[in-house]
């Protein structure tokens, strides 16, 4: 059976090469539709042109095509969105403003005054888009990969539009992680009961090849020994510049995990940069950011250079008629197993951002949490997954309740609430500052924030 998949943002670089050609290589998906829905014109073309060379060299027989919005979502079966409101001009304002005030991000895409008003400005977009999937395609899930991703997916719940999943490699790539610090061939070696929210989701039981083991078996030392005998270790001048915008983290990518873990006997599932802004006091000292390997700015400058980068590897792939990376294997992504198991009944497992039906025992009705689940034509369906750990509940209830109040003010188009999610966020430690933050992000992005 074809069906019709929407990718909203279809023109991105980052993005849309990978999860597609993940969708080709689905047998399930065989003979569908594919629309390319962007603002940039350019950009979507380069794109279907790319896609369809992918499906040259994968012998596959998609349709593809790029659309308005409306023409796009009537009938959908399945809609994808990744779109970043405000591009780089709003993430570059989400680091530079709230560092006036002490407060400094490692990517600023989830928690602190950057994933708040990151909030707010996809808030009306999504919102948006919903009400249309509303009506002309009310049956269709909403699938997503955009950030903060536990707050969009808490906002289009809310709404009772649509449903709504988000979708994060961050988990996968933590099971990678754990599979070569094994010495295991195949992440499906490694199974494991993962909890949180995302970019603090935590590993709590592990079994390798079946046998529970142990996570006290997690070693710092031993990390630090694997990476430096793989050569992988990069010597950087240990400068400002360095932390900032080249990252130590570059040297030893999982040290902050790995340093928790032994700490608290638990694996942090996301990138080390992730997880430490929900202790922030590891990003706003730069000797504890020298000393934990970690990184500010993880976002900018690089990620315009990125862009412009993949872009001229995608036309120069294209006017070489050489033959796409994107064709030699499946990712790590999920969004191609969420589509089979919800569009064909064929059940996958994935991890995946939902709301909170007691998957997670010890954390509010409602809230984004993320966790196991079987994606089947039933929708996708959490696994219980059981309490949040004693010593992380008190750091990921600070983490949720920001959250709560930046969707209810992004709802409601509240400052009263709004002035309240900043002041629950652990970044902010001058709460007396908050409203002169506020004040200023809200003046700096009013193209976008027009309450």
């Amino acid at each position: 059976m074809a069906y019709k998949i929407v990718i909203i943002g279809g023109g991105s670089v980052l993005w849309t090469p990978r999860l597609c050609c993940d969708m080709f290589m689905e047998p399930a998906l065989e003979g569908s539709e594919l629309v390319l829905v962007d603002i940039d014109a350019d950009a979507a073309k380069l794109c279907k042109s790319y896609l369809e060379r992918c499906l040259e060299v994968l012998k596959k027989s998609w349709r593809i095509s790029i659309a308005d919005e409306d023409s796009a979502l009537k009938n959908a079966s399945s809609v994808v969105v990744s779109i970043s409101t405000g591009g780089f001009d709003a993430m570059d304002k989400d680091y530079t403003i709230p560092e006036k005030y002490g407060v400094f991000h490692a990517v600023g895409d989830t928690t602190g005054p950057g994933g708040i008003f990151r909030t707010l400005r996809n808030a009306p977009v999504f919102l948006a888009l919903a009400e249309k999937m509303h009506r002309l395609c009310p049956q269709a899930m909403m699938l997503h990969v955009t950030n903060p991703l536990s707050q969009i997916t808490r906002l289009v719940n809310a709404s009772g539009l649509v449903k709504c999943c988000g979708l994060c490699h961050e988990g996968a790539i933590s099971i990678n992680v754990l599979k070569d610090y094994f010495n295991l061939t195949s992440a499906r070696d490694i199974d494991c009961n993962i909890l949180g929210v995302n970019h603090f989701a935590l590993i709590t039981d592990l079994w390798c090849k079946g046998i529970k083991t142990s996570l006290s078996e997690l070693k710092l030392s031993r990390y630090i020994e694997q990476i430096d005998k793989r050569n992988q270790k990069q010597h950087l001048s240990g400068s400002v510049d360095d932390l900032v915008v080249k990252s130590k983290n570059e040297i030893y990518p999982n040290y902050f995990n790995f340093l928790l873990a032994e700490l608290t006997g638990v694996y942090p599932a996301a990138g080390a940069v992730h997880i430490a802004e929900n202790f922030p006091r590891f990003i706003n000292d730069e000797k504890l950011i020298q000393e934990f390997y970690l990184w500010r700015k993880g976002v900018l400058p690089q990620r315009p250079n990125q862009k412009a980068k993949l872009t001229q590897r995608l036309q120069k792939k294209l006017a070489d008629n050489e033959i796409p990376d994107e064709t030699q294997s499946r990712s790590l992504e999920m969004l191609a197993d969420a589509l089979v198991g919800t569009l064909t009944n064929e059940p996958r497992r994935i991890i995946a951002t939902l709301p909170n039906r007691g998957q997670i025992s010890n954390l509010p009705e409602d809230v984004s949490v993320e966790t196991w689940a079987v994606a089947s034509a039933k929708g996708i369906t959490p696994v219980l997954s059981g309490a949040i750990p004693l010593n992380y509940l008190g750091f990921m209830s600070s983490v949720v309740a920001e959250q709560e109040l930046t969707v209810q003010a992004a709802l409601h188009k509240d400052r009263s609430l709004l002035k309240q999610a900043l002041f629950a966020s652990p970044s902010l430690h001058n709460k007396e500052s908050i409203e002169a933050l506020m004040n200023e992000m809200l003046e700096a992005q009013k193209q976008w924030i027009t309450w």
